[in-house]
């Protein structure tokens, strides 16, 4: 029976890299190794539930969801207006539940929650990004000479992006900055963004991020 539990954690092992490898390629924080330690350890933590004597599975598995929530909070981060590493929590969260699955042997379950899970990463991030609009918001730092008028350069910026707002003003020694957030264009690159936030009378550069 040993040799049952091993490809059982072999089998959680496989799963949870396949969803860690897309998170890899998206350049995330939590990526390969993180998903395979969570599947791995869910299962473990399953089998430890379903094969002791005297202990109940179900429970073990509550503690398992408990616990990933601590991990998953860690991936996400807070950058200026935006929130950074939802979608890698979530993916951190289903790992853990396929894990369980696999503990279980729930085998059909587990690869199908899988290809569920890498359909939803990879297939519908195309779909968002290319056909519906574009609802995160962008931030946008604009440095400005210490005698350009804020006012005619909000005016200005806000004629070449989408529903911006300022958020923040900065006086320093060397000049001045100017911080907006505002809903992207479709189809507009970033780049094209920059460059023509770039011509405006006393802006010295800029800096847009998600």
């Amino acid at each position: 029976m040993e040799w049952v539990l091993i490809v059982q954690v072999a089998v959680a092992a496989v799963l949870g890299a396949a969803l860690g490898l897309e998170r890899e390629l998206s350049a995330q924080p939590a990526g390969l190794r993180t998903h395979m330690l969570v599947c791995i350890g869910s299962a473990l933590f399953t089998l430890a539930g379903a094969e002791v004597v005297g202990t109940d599975p179900t429970r073990v598995a509550a503690q398992v969801v408990t616990g990933i929530g601590f991990l998953g909070g860690g991936a996400i981060l807070r950058e200026g207006t935006t929130v950074r590493g939802l979608t890698t929590a979530a993916s951190l969260w289903v790992a853990a539940a396929i894990g369980l699955s696999v503990g279980l042997r729930l085998w059909f379950v587990a690869v199908g929650a899988t290809v569920l899970g890498l359909t939803v990463l990879s297939l519908l991030k195309y779909f968002e990004r290319e056909v519906l609009p574009r609802r995160r918001l962008l931030e946008v730092v604009l440095t400005l000479e210490p005698d350009a008028p804020l006012d005619q350069v909000e005016q200005e910026a806000n004629l070449i992006l989408r529903r911006a707002r300022v958020s923040r003003v900065s006086y320093n020694d060397t000049g001045q900055s100017l911080v907006l957030t505002c809903q992207p264009q479709n189809g507009t690159p970033l780049a094209s963004l920059g460059e023509r936030l770039r011509r405006l009378k006393g802006v010295q550069g800029v800096e847009v991020s998600r």
